[in-house]
């Protein structure tokens, strides 16, 4: 799972994790990681979530692509190294526009 070291001054701990704690399963290793849901947005016809780990000694950011899956409902992606390159750089350029 591609992770990026990403600053928004947002902490963790003012948040409300009760509705927004997201547990994902690497499907290799099996290895459950705990996210919070800190940020959502549409780039290129897709929409995206930027995701921050919780309960880790240092925090990261995680960007995913939502898509809807066999049943209909959504679930998030993972991204290969190209297309987080872009997301990211997407989601420092909207950052920006907000600042």
């Amino acid at each position: 799972m591609p992770s990026h070291d990403h600053d928004h001054d947002q902490d963790t701990d003012d948040l409300e994790l009760t509705e927004s704690l997201i547990t994902m399963v690497d499907q290799e290793t099996g290895e459950e990681y705990d996210f919070i849901m800190a940020d959502d947005f549409e780039f290129e016809g897709q929409v995206y979530c930027l995701l921050l780990t919780v309960y880790e000694e240092e925090q990261s950011a995680v960007f995913v692509r939502v898509e809807e899956q066999e049943d209909g409902t959504e679930g998030f992606v993972s991204l290969e190294d190209d297309e987080f390159d872009r997301v990211a750089e997407e989601y420092d350029r909207l950052c920006e526009l907000e600042a």
